[in-house]
């Protein structure tokens, strides 16, 4: 939703199949109108998905038919489709229009199908430019899925992301937004070093609305409790409301993960 000045980002890891059998009510053909379902109704103008498979993406398409748009490239570039995860961007085509999209591998080789030497996987960013049909305005968001092992890959994964960022900003400056699933603490080295760049729009939260937001799909919620999913905005953008949605969905959960939801504002030019 966009609307006085106001636009809605959500960051949410759909969970693939994979690995331990999941339990029947688990698995994503029982729970992918579910996701549709919170997309729809998050009234959400920009959505970051991660861990999203071609077959996937194929049903979240269908499901919401032609009021979104989605743009990405798959981390092995569609040459292995049971394993080619996305980190997809998301929009509301009423309220935002992608203008460019690029995907880039976290790795010392960005540009081409490359992995970081401690990664499982290869990683990637996805970075869309979009314009704000309301506002007139344009921003550049970034969603990524950082390794899950190796902390020398998540902070080499920030990196990258940080150097694609400056370059980006050299080039033509725009507000800025960071998400996704970064499989990291609040206090790591990663998160450390996007303090100095980008704001957490979770951080004005007093530390009893602060929860996890990986419950593995058992609906916990532990207040304080540290996050591995994540927005962080640039200083233009002032943060409206910040919400982990841990509610379910007629008893069910879309995902292991929470969804994040933000209502950012951005500040005229020129503040």
């Amino acid at each position: 939703m966009s609307e006085n000045g106001l636009i809605r980002v959500a960051s949410f890891n759909l969970k693939r199949d994979f690995g331990i059998p999941l339990h029947r009510s688990h698995k994503w053909q029982e729970r992918r109108a579910l996701a549709a379902q919170f997309i729809r109704e998050s009234g959400a103008a920009i959505i970051g998905v991660q861990e999203l498979l071609p077959s996937m993406r194929e049903d979240i398409c269908r499901l919401l038919d032609t009021d979104y748009a989605i743009q990405g490239l798959g981390r092995f570039c569609g040459r292995n489709p049971k394993e080619d995860e996305h980190s997809d961007i998301l929009v509301k085509k009423q309220d935002a229009t992608i203008r460019q999209v690029q995907t880039f591998w976290l790795s010392k080789h960005p540009e081409r199908l490359s992995r970081a030497y401690y990664a499982l996987f290869p990683r990637i960013c996805t970075m869309a430019e979009i314009h704000l049909e309301k506002s007139g305005r344009e921003i550049r968001v970034f969603n990524t899925h950082l390794d899950h092992i190796c902390g020398f890959a998540r902070e080499l994964g920030i990196q990258v992301i940080l150097d694609y960022m400056q370059r980006y900003q050299q080039q033509n400056p725009m507000p800025t937004v960071l998400m996704g699933d970064f499989n990291c603490k609040p206090n790591s080295r990663p998160i450390k070093l996007l303090r100095g760049r980008l704001r957490n729009a979770y951080a004005h939260l007093s530390p009893d609305l602060l929860c996890n937001t990986l419950h593995n799909f058992s609906g916990r919620v532990r207040r304080g409790a540290f996050a591995i999913d994540y927005i962080f905005v640039s200083d233009e953008f002032e943060v409206v409301e910040s919400q982990v949605i841990t509610d379910s969905i007629d008893g069910h959960y879309p995902s292991d993960h929470y969804p994040l939801l933000v209502t950012l504002k951005l500040h005229p030019i020129g503040e």
